[in-house]
């Protein structure tokens, strides 16, 4: 029996057909064992054909999806815009339509451009953040009016109302600014590193000297500031 296991197709051979339905010969077995071989082989080859096919399609799939591409065949990179470059700011240049302003309803503006401190030419970017806010009259020749740089360098602190010094002495802002809806308080500049505000002098303001604080501010890298006297009567 041993030596009929290592003689392979011998050991097939050695049985006579049997049952009533099998009338192949020897050679037409052999045969027919041949093509049932082959038959299989065919098959498995072309498993693993499939099962490489499919195993690259789904490779590629998964490269498409690493290098960022949506649904909409186009780069999720794309959708994010860039950021500029902060470079140091000079003094803001402002514009504004009147110094003598009244609580009565009047609306004033007020455009600002922010400045390269380097050539004193606009500053081209979007990501810098314009806020103007009341404060009383600055003393002229008192010193400088200081905002610390802890506040300024955080682009979320600059929403809250803000406070400056002039040599220890405190000057808070001064809520008494109404702005249009369209132009609030504190916004980001166009692409250009301009903004244009609208508003009025609240009813609730006593009269007397003033200052308009004008910021720029470059994603908190970078910032500068001025200030305009008015009158409010």
């Amino acid at each position: 029996m041993y030596q009929n296991l290592r003689r392979g197709q011998l050991y097939l051979k050695s049985f006579p057909a049997q049952g009533p339905t099998n009338n192949l010969n020897g050679p037409s077995r052999s045969i027919a064992v041949l093509a049932v071989l082959l038959f299989a082989l065919a098959g498995l080859m072309t498993g693993f054909a499939v099962g490489g096919f499919i195993h690259s399609k789904s490779g590629q799939s998964s490269n498409t999806g690493t290098a960022g591409t949506g649904s909409n065949g186009q780069s999720t990179q794309s959708s994010s815009s860039p950021t500029s470059h902060p470079k140091f700011l000079g003094l803001p240049q402002d514009d504004l339509s009147s110094t003598n302003e009244r609580a009565d309803g009047t609306i004033y503006t007020l455009t600002t451009q922010a400045i390269y401190k380097s050539d004193n030419k606009p500053a081209h970017a979007s990501d810098i953040t314009c806020k103007v806010w009341l404060v009383h009259r600055i003393p002229p020749g008192n010193g400088q009016y200081n905002i610390p740089d802890s506040i300024l360098s955080n682009i979320n602190a600059i929403q809250n109302p803000l406070t400056g010094s002039v040599h220890g002495q405190s000057f808070e802002e001064v809520s008494g600014l109404v702005f249009n809806s369209s132009t609030p308080q504190t916004h980001l500049c166009d692409a250009n590193g301009r903004y244009m505000w609208k508003y009025q002098i609240s009813s609730s303001v006593v009269p007397g000297d003033y200052d308009l604080v004008v910021l720029t501010d470059w994603r908190g890298v970078h910032y500068n500031y001025d200030w305009i006297n008015i009158e409010i009567s």
